[in-house]
């Protein structure tokens, strides 16, 4: 492939118009610690490819990041040549100061942890090895069974994931959400109305298990999501104008307690928009649903709603220029069990410089 095609490809990707076919090359990037296939390549002859690669096609560079011990550790097909150079030539940026780089690495990924809360006022500690499955009034974890007793019918269990956390839940009609972090569910112990209802604050994903006799019902904010069995994702943080519903698949509908009581019908690729006025738009399902297959996935998104993400997951603060940041949009993906130190080797592709102070991660735009 030419230089000049090369070339032409990293503009498309960050300007967000290239095709599938080249996303897909550009995606192999992204995914080089998330994708493993079977054919395990040696350091050495990675090492000489990226060399080889190097000199027939950017002569002109003389400093690279050592990088190709991540590729080494990563395991690729013959067929994946281009997209392991890509991840090569995506690193050739500056390298950052020792300190800040050791920092980085320090902030691990989130993992599976979360508190939950029963009626009887027993708080629990769950962590990486727990499951949380409901039952017959009987909450069932790894260290046993807690039956509840009267404790059931409208009195609520709550489950809460910190930032830096997420968590599943099976519930007591075999529905199961996968909460992301910052994230608060509360439901019944067990559904002994004539509906199944339960109240979400955050971000989590539904798997709803069909019942036509008793519909299941999400309250979340001033929206109420009433299905009878699909899959969906709902994300209502307080930094949200309004909760955003997409649905992956069967039929919901929306209704928004304002003054107008609005109600609309969602399709599966539709979600709701961000905004007072409800309104629904189609969409793309795999981003938005990215998280729960543990992805961060960007589609022209701004600096802004990224950092959202890398707080909650990461559990640290970001400061950065909103003024410079505003017109800056990113498409791609990253896993999310990667340190931060990773994300931020890949932002600097796109011209974002970092750097710690005061335990917060503050972000540089370099002017395009």
């Amino acid at each position: 492939m030419e230089k000049e095609t090369i070339q032409e490809l990293f503009r498309k990707y960050k300007a967000g118009t290239a095709s599938p076919e080249e996303l897909r090359i550009i995606h192999s990037f992204y995914l080089h610690k998330a994708k493993r296939t079977s054919t395990e390549l040696e350091d050495q002859f990675i090492q000489e490819q990226l060399d080889a690669m190097d000199r027939n096609l950017f002569p002109q560079k003389t400093k690279r990041i050592a990088v190709w011990k991540y590729a080494a550790a990563a395991v690729l097909t013959l067929s994946s040549a281009f997209g392991l150079y890509q991840y090569t030539q995506q690193q050739l940026t500056e390298k950052e100061p020792q300190q800040a780089t050791e920092q980085f690495a320090a902030i691990k990924p989130g993992h599976d942890q979360a508190t939950l809360r029963l009626p009887n006022g027993e708080v629990i500690a769950l962590g990486q090895q727990d499951k949380l499955i409901n039952k017959n009034g009987v909450v069932q974890l790894n260290t046993g069974n807690i039956d509840l007793g009267t404790a059931v019918g409208n009195r609520m269990i709550t489950l809460e994931t910190p930032r830096g956390g997420q968590f599943q839940v099976q519930l007591e009609d075999g529905t199961k959400v996968w909460l992301n972090a910052g994230s608060t569910i509360s439901y019944p112990a067990k559904f002994v109305t004539n509906e199944r209802s339960v109240i979400l604050k955050g971000e989590a994903y539904f798997e709803v298990a069909h019942n036509a006799k008793k519909p299941f019902k999400v309250t979340v904010g001033n929206d109420e999501i009433q299905v009878l069995g699909t899959g969906f994702n709902i994300q209502s943080y307080d930094d949200n104008l309004t909760p955003i519903t997409t649905l992956v698949h069967g039929k919901v509908k929306v209704t928004r307690n304002n003054k107008a009581q609005q109600t609309l019908i969602l399709q599966p690729g539709q979600q709701t928009l961000a905004q007072a006025n409800l309104q629904k738009a189609n969409t793309d399902i795999s981003g938005i649903t990215a998280w729960k297959n543990g992805l961060f996935s960007f589609k022209r998104s701004s600096i802004k709603n990224i950092v959202r993400e890398l707080e909650r997951w990461y559990n640290i603060d970001f400061v950065v220029d909103q003024a410079a940041a505003e017109n800056r949009l990113i498409t791609g993906e990253i896993p999310r069990n990667v340190n931060l130190d990773d994300v931020m080797q890949i932002l600097s592709y796109f011209d974002i410089q970092g750097h710690m102070k005061n335990n917060k991660v503050y972000l540089t735009l370099k002017k395009q």
